[in-house]
């Protein structure tokens, strides 16, 4: 009989966690969901929640589905149980109609936060760690590359520079009790310069390294 504990990972993301090709539109099969390393004795698992202009807290009227905030109390109750979940949104509240700022994005992922850490929330089960991910920074030339109409301007550019400080501020006080992690994925990745937003099977490989070595020293 098999006695190996499974180390189950949630990955909730937008297209950058669904694996969105810039080249062809494709899901990349080298993925970082899919890159992910666990050194330990545990088998890993990794279950992606990854959704193409995912919001993390701005309403699309006409797809409502597309904002994480209304999905994810369920994502966590219908996959538990979980040892971590790793967040990572963000990008897709810069584009240019939501008008969003830094720090009103910022104040949208502490809710996840705060809905996570419900204590009612993984009643019969352990509560998972959270990572969050301040995605990675907007290409300068991504306004240029979408065109008159395109979804980013060069304030949204601005914007996506300014995340990290923002959202690693906002989240603090939920960081002392070693239950919530933060990491900046820009340190690691960028985007690919035939679209200046989603990742190449490089940026997703260095993406999916430096997050194992995160949950490495979350977990171990």
């Amino acid at each position: 009989m098999d006695n190996t504990k499974t180390l189950r990972i949630l990955c909730f993301g937008d297209s950058n966690t669904w694996g969105y090709n810039p080249a062809d539109s494709t899901r990349l099969p080298g993925r970082w969901t899919r890159q992910l390393e666990w050194k330990g004795e545990e088998t890993l698992e990794v279950v992606e929640e990854g959704l193409n202009s995912r919001n993390a807290v701005a309403l699309d009227e006409y797809a409502p589905e597309k904002c994480g905030i209304h999905s994810f109390k369920m994502m966590l109750q219908s996959h538990k149980p979980l040892d971590a979940v790793v967040l990572m949104l963000g990008t897709n509240d810069l584009k240019s109609h939501y008008c969003n700022t830094a720090n009103n994005i910022a104040n949208g992922i502490r809710e996840y936060v705060r809905l996570m850490f419900n204590p009612t929330l993984f009643e019969g089960t352990t509560t998972p760690k959270l990572l969050v991910v301040s995605p990675i920074h907007l290409g300068d030339t991504l306004p240029e590359l979408q065109g008159e109409g395109g979804g980013f301007d060069e304030r949204s550019v601005r914007q996506s520079h300014l995340l990290a400080e923002w959202i690693e501020n906002t989240i603090a006080p939920y960081m002392k009790d070693g239950q919530v992690f933060f990491m900046d994925a820009s340190k690691y990745a960028k985007p690919s310069a035939i679209d200046g937003l989603h990742m190449d099977a490089d940026n997703h490989a260095r993406l999916a390294h430096a997050i194992s070595k995160k949950l490495g020293s979350m977990l171990g």
